[in-house]
This record gives C-alpha cells, sequence and structure tokens, in this order.
C-alpha cells in the first residue's frame, strides 16, 4: 500500500497534504489536506502513562502522544503533540524546527494510519518535507532518524513507534525528499531569475533560482520578520500567540470588534478600542523597523518575484507598497496556484488557508505518485519585472 506525504512544519501550524487510499469500500485513491496544531512538549515517561491513561477514547488531530526510540541517545522518548501541548504566552521561535520535527512526522503519520487509512497492511511512505533555508543541511540527518525509526521497505523489522500507546509498526520509508521552503511555490512558477518570498510566522525565506537552481549565496532567512515579531511588539497582553495569529488574519484590515473581543479579557468596548489602536501603532512602526531588512535583497537580476504565506497574506497591502517603492516591482501572489488548490480541495475560496498551503501544495505537485490536476493549471509566468 502507497503513501505519499508533503509535510510542511511551520511555526503556526504543520501544513499536511496526503494521498493514500480509503478505509472503505471500494478502497479508492484519497487526496486530503491537514492543518495540525504544531505544539509540542517532551513528557517524562510518568507523565506519559498518566496522559494515555486519562485521555480519551476519541482520536483526532487536536491532540496527541507518541513516543519512540530517540536515534540520537538509543534511549525512548515521550512527546505530546497537539492542542494539549500549547502553553500561554508568546512561543519560542527561536528553536529550530528540526529539534521537534521528528515528533510532529509521527505523530500525523500515527494519526493517518490508525484513524484515516485503518490498515495493518504494510505501507510504503514517499515522504517529501519542507524546512527552513537556513536548516536545510539538517535533511540528511532527519532521513537517517527515519529510516533508523520505520526501516527500509526491504526490511522486515523496524523499530516502529507508538502513537496513543498503539504500536505502529507497518509502515516503511520507501523515499524521503527535503527541499528549502518556498521550492513548492518555484516549482509552481519556474523560469530563469526567480525569486521566492515565503512569509512565515517565525521569519522569512527569500529564495533565489536561476535556469532551475537555487543560488544559496542569494538566498536568505530573513529573521524577526514574521507575524510573531509583530504580535510581540503590540502594547497590548496576548495570552495564545496562535489564536491571535488566526484572528489577525481572519481580519485582514478590518479590526472587526467583534472578532478582537476574543482575546480581551473583559471584552469591553474601552478594551476592544485598546486593542485596535495598539495594532495599528505596532502594524506602522513594524514596517519601518524592518524596511532596512528588506531592502537589503538583491532583486536586480529578478524576472519574477513570487510571494506566499499566511503573513504575507496579511501584509500584502504593506509589502505590495514596499516591492514597488524599493524595486519598482509588483509582487506576484501566486493566484493560479491557489485556484488550482481550492478547486482540488474545495477549500473556501476567501480562507486564508489558500495563501498557508500555497507552498505545500506546490511541493505537493512535484512528489512521486502524485497525479496531475485536470482542472485549471498554475500558468508559467516570466518576462518583466512588473509581470
Amino acid at each position: 500500500m502507497s503513501l505519499t506525504i508533503a509535510f510542511d512544519a511551520g511555526t503556526s501550524g504543520s501544513k499536511v497534504i496526503a494521498a493514500y487510499r480509503s478505509s472503505e469500500y471500494p478502497f479508492e485513491p484519497v487526496e486530503n489536506y491537514f492543518l495540525v496544531d504544531p505544539s509540542v512538549r517532551p513528557l517524562t515517561k510518568q507523565t506519559y502513562k498518566d496522559l494515555l491513561d486519562y485521555a480519551e477514547d476519541g482520536v483526532g488531530l487536536g491532540s496527541n502522544l507518541v513516543s519512540y526510540i530517540d536515534p540520537k541517545s538509543g534511549e525512548r522518548v515521550y512527546w505530546e503533540v497537539g492542542e494539549t501541548a500549547s502553553r500561554p504566552g508568546l512561543l519560542a521561535v527561536r528553536d529550530r524546527k528540526f529539534e521537534k520535527l521528528l515528533a510532529k512526522v509521527l505523530s500525523f503519520l500515527g494519526y493517518l494510519v490508525h484513524v484515516e487509512m485503518r490498515t495493518t497492511e504494510l505501507i510504503k511512505l514517499k515522504l517529501g518535507v519542507l524546512l527552513p533555508f537556513d536548516e536545510i543541511e539538517d535533511r540528511r540527518l532527519l532521513a537517517q532518524w527515519l529510516r533508523q525509526i520505520l526501516g527500509r521497505v526491504e526490511d522486515e523489522d523496524n523499530l516502529g513507534f507508538e502513537f496513543n500507546g498503539i504500536a505502529i509498526a507497518n509502515v516503511r520509508l520507501e523515499t524521503i525528499d527535503c527541499k528549502p521552503e518556498g521550492y513548492g511555490i518555484y516549482k509552481a512558477y519556474p523560469g530563469d531569475q526567480v525569486a521566492v518570498l515565503v512569509i512565515g510566522h517565525s521569519d522569512s525565506s527569500w529564495l533565489y533560482f536561476n535556469k532551475g537552481m537555487l543560488n544559496a549565496k542569494l538566498s536568505r532567512t530573513l529573521p524577526e520578520t514574521g507575524m510573531h515579531d509583530f504580535i510581540r511588539t503590540l502594547s497590548f497582553p496576548i495570552t495564545y500567540e496562535l489564536r491571535a495569529a488566526q484572528l489577525l488574519s481572519q481580519m485582514g484590515n478590518k479590526l472587526k470588534a467583534s472578532i478582537l473581543a476574543e482575546l480581551t479579557q473583559t471584552k469591553s468596548d474601552d478594551e476592544i478600542q485598546h486593542l485596535q489602536q495598539a495594532i495599528q501603532e505596532a502594524k506602522a512602526q513594524y514596517w519601518v523597523d524592518r524596511r532596512a531588512g528588506f531592502s537589503s535583497l538583491n532583486v536586480s537580476d529578478v524576472r519574477l518575484t513570487t510571494v506566499s504565506g499566511g503573513t504575507a497574506n496579511y501584509f500584502s497591502t504593506e509589502l505590495n507598497q514596499l516591492f514597488k517603492e524599493l524595486f519598482g516591482v509588483h509582487l506576484h501572489w501566486c493566484k493560479s496556484l491557489m485556484l488550482e488548490f481550492f478547486e482540488r480541495f474545495r477549500i473556501e475560496r476567501k480562507s486564508d488557508l489558500l495563501h498557508r498551503f500555497a507552498d505545500c501544495y506546490g511541493y505537493y505537485r512535484t512528489l512521486p505518485g502524485v497525479n496531475p490536476y485536470e482542472g485549471k493549471s498554475a500558468e508559467v509566468v516570466g518576462g518583466a519585472k512588473d509581470a
């Protein structure tokens, strides 16, 4: 049985697209997308056992427990993954995503095998992972660790892992491919001298492709340019950062009192007005502070500048204005790629998920075994800077 997964472990949520076989007759091929809470917490063995004892019967993507033999230490480790692993306050975004990626991937695999696929047949996994540009060198280590835990297709036995106390030992890693964030956008809009800007929750990735090759010298990570740093500058106490980011993205430039009330303690008019003012003031200062960082980008030879990401969508007005002022460039917002994702998975057209999943979906289309979408396809855009 075949399973293909594109995994984008973003700070605001893991974006995952999977192709597998339905567990119900007539067992037809299924494609689905998943947005998974990114929270991860290491547990002691006793805490893990206690949580298993008190866990509800229902299993979903909201919160799960995963355990496996750590490839580094050889000791069994225990993790809580999902909503219940989150803690109040701002996120520790300086942690490398890679450090917790293994637990996230295994937790999702456990959910998919146990809940969606519901099979004990041997599953051959083709896995694609998007990593931050400054963590792409970790890809070989990730592949090594996953092969140790899952084994190869030709292996009779493997270490396997536990998902909510259930042993998962029927998954074998057939192929693994890791690419930098933004690669999926480039593959949807290939060409000579293409730049990709992905603005996420914790930072931004700027990739420069020349004649199909990534130019590592001109590519870079732009720190402190994500939604996290914007929320951190608000002169207003935020209890749960990811919930605040979700609501801000949902509203866009319209600071609706009914939605902002969810972020306040008293839900009074005065407190809501205070929050509205704090957002407006922080937004203005945010782009004054970041102008210098974006102005250092080299776009002199770029023929097409593409942009994606949930935070990019939230700041779309400011980004369009900034790139026009600094470089005379019109940004390309990957609308045809998002339209294809919308049609393929029947997403609500105005959903911010379109922007958040654009890179993951563009990457998913390149993975082995994924069939081309027969509807409208993403156009190839090239030519002048303002194309």
